[in-house]
């Protein structure tokens, strides 16, 4: 699978590679090292620096507070 962006492609080489920071490790426990590997060997050439914040828990509120009235 490859990288969404150029941030994810380096934290995935740095994961690879044996970095000691927490998110490396979560990665090494969560991963194969052909799956790092992969993410890691992604071409940064097209890649956006970082991908937009769109995160699950950000998208709902749609879901825990409905409208009044339905």
């Amino acid at each position: 699978m490859p990288s969404k962006s150029k941030a994810q492609q380096h934290l995935m080489a740095a994961a690879e590679h044996g970095a000691t920071f927490p998110m490396a490790r979560k990665i090494r426990s969560a991963l194969s090292p052909q799956q790092m590997h992969d993410f890691a060997a992604t071409r940064t050439k097209s890649l956006p620096v970082h991908v937009g914040k769109a995160h699950p828990h950000k998208n709902l509120g749609k879901y825990l507070h409905p409208k009044k009235g339905r």
